[in-house]
């Protein structure tokens, strides 16, 4: 009996414990804030870091070219790689290593940080 008490009580932490998590799609993060600052490249989203202040203390150097802005997103329209929310077209986008692209705009840099889960 105690076996069995023990096994059972096993397999509801195991199962309790096997929530899955993903990186968060456009509409979660748009439903969260609909004004979000935020660009998809490679299958992920960035979000802005100009309010994180570990991003910005982080030392950075601009790396090579990975991308370019080519769409802005319109409500309605599926997100797409390289697809923007406030970003306007053909703003490039720069490596900055880990989990940050840097765009510049308008002689500023602005750091994205990766909205990934894990």
């Amino acid at each position: 009996m105690k076996l069995l008490i023990s096994f059972l009580i096993a397999l509801l932490m195991l199962t309790g414990c096997n929530q899955t998590t993903h990186n968060p799609t456009a509409k979660e993060i748009l439903v969260q804030n609909p004004n979000a600052d935020v660009f998809q490249h490679k299958g992920i989203f960035y979000t802005n870091a100009s309010d994180i202040e570990w991003v910005q203390q982080t030392e950075l150097t601009i790396g090579e070219k990975v991308g370019a802005i080519k769409s802005q997103y319109k409500k309605g329209l599926t997100f797409e790689n390289e697809m923007a929310t406030k970003l306007p077209v053909g703003v490039e986008i720069f490596d900055g290593g880990r989990s940050i692209l840097i765009v510049k705009l308008e002689g500023k840099e602005i750091r994205y940080l990766a909205m990934i889960e894990g």
